[in-house]
């Protein structure tokens, strides 16, 4: 029972740690979009 346990908090870690990725990855792409839009904006001028 005592290893279920801590299989349990250990997936629960890997869940956080994941969302911690996926946060990184969905803001990552939004700054490489602002920084196409911009270069954009700079290059039709």
């Amino acid at each position: 029972m005592g290893k279920s346990k801590k299989k349990v908090k250990h997936s629960r870690k890997e869940e956080k740690q994941a969302e911690k990725v996926l946060i990184i990855i969905g803001v990552s792409a939004l700054i490489l979009v602002f920084a196409m839009f911009v270069a954009y904006s700079f290059l039709g001028r």
